[in-house]
């Protein structure tokens, strides 16, 4: 990928001070890369949906603060643009002209990062969301490799700075426990270390309907107040997210508890399949792609098909997957 040449050295005095804006107080900064993290299914993307509505109508953060009205880039691979996307944002009352989302996917590579940098410079939008980051990962390209990742996220840096955009990636937790919340995330810690925010979406430890939104990390910042949420709805494609305040509840608090309820292996696997199904058949080839940039096992995958009933059938571009009627 092509990368704007910087000069190795500069003296200081040639930098101007700066600074940090935001889009959300302490959360999301402007120019920078912020990642928002949490188990699959735990509404995330009702979260990064309800974002990109607020700044499309000029609306208000849960904790008072007021948006001007902006644009929003929406890049999903997991959410149908026509039958999830419009119809949440709709529900939600956000503006749809002001929102673009891809209209073929795009792998992050050469070609679709210089494709994403054009798009930002011809209207800079004041948000924009990669959901989630590993799906974006350009095949044959191994997630856990350092250098793969510091380049990709060194171009999304660039990106943000371009655009002056708040730019959030999303990401899945591994299975695996550790004593830092910011160990959790899938992928190389190169990810997290690129971000100058960093929050985690989950369950309520003792409330499995409310889900929290905790602060883990805040390099230009204080530590955010932990603020909760409902999904109203969240069966349906016309769900929406209602805000229930904050919460005295820090990522302490769910680390000495032993974190949020977790899902099983097997869980995250069927669920995986069901979402990534929905719309129909896959190649076997891309669904175990997918897989392994969750962190779910082959085998565990395997599970998981037998349990669901997925059907595999050969095409002249090869093996197809695809959820049972019943399904």
């Amino acid at each position: 990928m092509t990368v704007k040449k910087k000069e190795l050295f500069v003296g200081l005095d040639t930098i101007d001070p700066k600074e940090v804006e935001w889009l959300w107080e302490p959360f999301i900064p402007f120019s920078m890369i912020t990642i928002m993290e949490g188990d699959p299914g735990v509404g995330k993307s009702f979260l990064a949906m309800q974002l990109a509505v607020q700044v499309s109508i000029g609306g208000e953060l849960p904790d008072g603060q007021k948006l001007g009205r902006g644009r929003v880039l929406y890049l999903s691979a997991e959410d149908d643009a026509a039958y999830t996307i419009r119809p949440r944002i709709d529900a939600m009352g956000g503006d749809p002209s002001r929102i673009r989302v891809q209209g073929d996917f795009l792998s992050l590579d050469e070609k679709g990062l210089q494709a994403l940098m054009r798009e930002v410079k011809r209207k800079p939008p004041d948000l924009l969301i990669l959901d989630p980051l590993f799906a974006y990962i350009p095949a044959g390209q191994d997630i856990y490799k350092p250098n793969v990742i510091r380049q990709l996220l060194s171009f999304l840096k660039d990106i943000a700075e371009a655009g002056e955009t708040a730019v959030v990636i999303i990401r899945h937790l591994t299975k695996a426990k550790h004593s830092k919340a910011i160990y959790q995330g899938g992928g190389s810690m190169d990810v997290i270390g690129a971000a100058r925010s960093a929050f985690l979406v989950c369950v309520h430890p003792s409330d499995s309907s409310t889900k929290l939104v905790v602060h883990i990390k805040h390099n230009i910042a204080v530590r955010g107040l932990t603020q909760s949420y409902e999904i109203i709805g969240e069966e349906g494609s016309r769900a929406t997210l209602n805000w229930l305040g904050p919460s005295d509840i820090t990522i302490d608090d769910l680390i000495s508890s032993d974190g949020p309820p977790r899902m099983s292996a097997l869980d995250e696997a069927t669920q995986f399949l069901r979402v990534f199904l929905k719309n129909g058949p896959e190649p076997s080839t891309k669904v175990e792609k997918e897989a392994a940039a969750r962190d779910i096992a082959p085998k565990t995958l395997e599970r998981a098909r037998r349990a669901l009933g997925v059907r595999s059938k050969k095409k002249a571009k090869g093996w197809f997957l695809s959820l049972p009627d019943e399904e």
